[in-house]
């Protein structure tokens, strides 16, 4: 998974780092084979239509997957590593918990705006800023050359002046702050972790042939004050092969959330290519709904039984000939 320099790195110097800088860069922190064995768990292509599993959503040119602790092995031993606990609990002074996570791939364009992530939320709206201390850990999947991460240096130190916005400009940033802005290109496997009170964003980009593809997660101090603070952590009971009391309180086992699973995705959040796309794949399954219903209508109860055990035998004798 990790590679042995990034292992062996000292744990005291990360969390040394991100309090004295606000951010800790290590290149190729995962191995290559790693990261594609994680891609391949994952099906961007396929949306989940009145199917009951986890699946991609989408929102403008990023395809999500939200759940990944319920649909990654690769991602869910990232997300729970020796390594990422041990930076966790030399960092924070409280307990802390996994409040969000995601695989995202993002294409063709984008221009995030400067924000932090100390969020607050009501139902599906950022409400406010809050200041318990948190970290962002973001792992590149693919060799990024634009659309790469971008932090102000020392902002961590100066944000909280701005709780009340939920985004800064970037004629503001540009303005006063334009010496101060870290742009990351990285190879594949390596890893990001910020400050979550660091103005940050992704790089602004267009290209129709360039895709990204990351991991991200946060990780916050959570205080008896904000009781719900986080997503609900869906997790497939398969993967917990090193559960211990510390990964059960990390994961908020027990612990109350409030926030909506992000992005806040529908079929109006989708492009106009992906829906056209997902409706000829509708179509296709609309003829053979159709068919079904004819035939369930037609023939007797017995005799749709009867096909229905014949089509078993039939796969069963196929499956043992294999």
């Amino acid at each position: 998974m990790f590679d042995s320099n990034f292992i062996n790195y000292n744990t005291d110097q990360i969390v040394n780092d991100l309090k004295i800088k606000g951010y800790f860069v290590f290149e190729q922190a995962l191995n290559e084979e790693y990261v594609d064995e994680l891609l391949r768990e994952i099906d961007f292509e396929k949306l989940l239509v009145n199917t009951n599993d986890v699946g991609v959503v989408i929102a403008s040119d990023i395809k999500f997957l939200t759940h990944c602790l319920a649909n990654s092995k690769k991602a869910y031993d990232i997300i729970t590593s020796r390594k990422v606990l041990d930076i966790c609990k030399k960092y924070f002074n409280e307990d802390y918990k996994l409040t969000n996570h995601r695989v995202y791939k993002t294409t063709k364009k984008g221009h995030m705006p400067w924000h932090t992530d100390n969020n607050l939320q009501y139902e599906k709206q950022l409400s406010a800023k809050h200041n318990m201390p948190g970290l962002l850990f973001l792992f590149y999947l693919s060799d990024v050359t634009t659309n790469a991460f971008q932090l102000v240096k020392n902002s961590q130190t100066w944000s909280r002046q701005y709780q009340h916005e939920i985004y800064l400009s970037d004629s503001f940033i540009e303005n006063n702050y334009s010496q101060d802005i870290l742009t990351l290109p990285m190879k594949k496997g390596s890893v990001v972790i910020c400050d979550i009170h660091t103005v940050h964003r992704a790089e602004p980009f267009k290209d129709k042939d360039y895709t990204r593809y990351t991991l991200l997660f946060q990780v916050d101090q959570v205080g008896s004050e904000y009781v719900g603070h986080g997503e609900k952590n869906l997790v497939n009971t398969e993967y917990l092969d090193n559960l211990t009391p510390e990964l059960i309180d990390y994961l908020g086992f027990g612990f109350k959330r409030d926030y909506p699973a992000f992005p806040n995705s529908s079929i109006a959040t989708m492009k106009i290519s992906e829906f056209w796309n997902l409706q000829k794949h509708l179509l296709f399954q609309t003829f053979q709904t159709l068919s079904k219903n004819l035939a369930i209508t037609l023939l007797p109860g017995g005799v749709i039984i009867n096909i229905k055990r014949i089509m078993w035998n039939i796969k069963s004798i196929r499956s043992k000939n294999k």
